[in-house]
């Protein structure tokens, strides 16, 4: 049986929001096939060689040093993103992102709305993917139940052989990958508009680092097919 999983992260809420902000979906694509035992292994052997006490990479976290990360310094913190680079760079995934600019959905039925359009064009645009496997596993930890009630119907609108897991990023290290490329994703947007954060200008310190090592990078591994 060929199987597809989808690993799914979100940046941002349903509820009032300041402008300038955005809504985005990040899903990464994993087939089952392709096995990536040796790649998480080598992750999690040089998270360990290198003396970090850490579950696993909430990217966010990391470059505004919170939470657990607080213990650890500056060049610390960016050997892990560097290690997950490595290992989304290494992996055989891919990746889907859908940005919202709130300022064309202001309330929550018409963030709804668009997401819900933007997931059914995604679907729509990739049909060869999807349609080529025998089941569909979506894996996303239900944070935000307005995204999971959209997810769930936009899925089973398309699919009879669709099946939806509530998964936790300590679990699964493909979550972890989706929060990375979403965070990512997040920082091209304001790296763009001109409004980083002193945090995030700090963490990515060398010149045009951020664009040409980690952006240009997850571009690598972006889902690219013909309709």
């Amino acid at each position: 049986m060929k199987e597809l999983s989808i690993f799914i992260d979100e940046s941002g809420d349903f509820g009032e929001c300041s402008l300038p902000a955005y809504y985005l979906v990040t899903f990464v694509f994993h087939k089952q096939g392709s096995d990536i035992i040796s790649q998480v292994k080598k992750l999690e052997d040089s998270i360990k060689a290198s003396g970090f006490s850490i579950e696993y990479i909430h990217t966010a976290p990391v470059i505004r040093r919170e939470t657990v990360f607080s213990n650890y310094s500056i060049d610390e913190r960016r050997k892990l993103l560097y290690k997950m680079l490595n290992f989304i760079m290494s992996s055989p995934i891919s990746h889907y992102t859908i940005a919202i600019n709130r300022k064309e959905a202001g309330d929550k039925v018409s963030l709804s709305g668009k997401l819900g359009q933007s997931i059914t064009r995604m679907i729509d645009d990739y049909r060869d993917l999807f349609y080529n496997y025998d089941k569909i596993i979506v894996y996303y930890d239900n944070g935000q139940h307005e995204l999971s009630a959209i997810l769930n119907a936009a899925f089973s609108a398309h699919f009879s052989n669709v099946e939806f897991r509530k998964a936790t990023p300590k679990k699964y290290r493909l979550l972890q990958v989706a929060d990375f490329i979403c965070t990512m994703e997040l920082l091209k947007i304001k790296r763009n508009e001109k409004r980083l954060s002193k945090s995030e200008k700090k963490f990515f310190y060398q010149p045009n680092e951020l664009k040409k090592v980690f952006l240009k990078g997850i571009e690598k591994k972006k889902l690219h097919l013909k309709k």
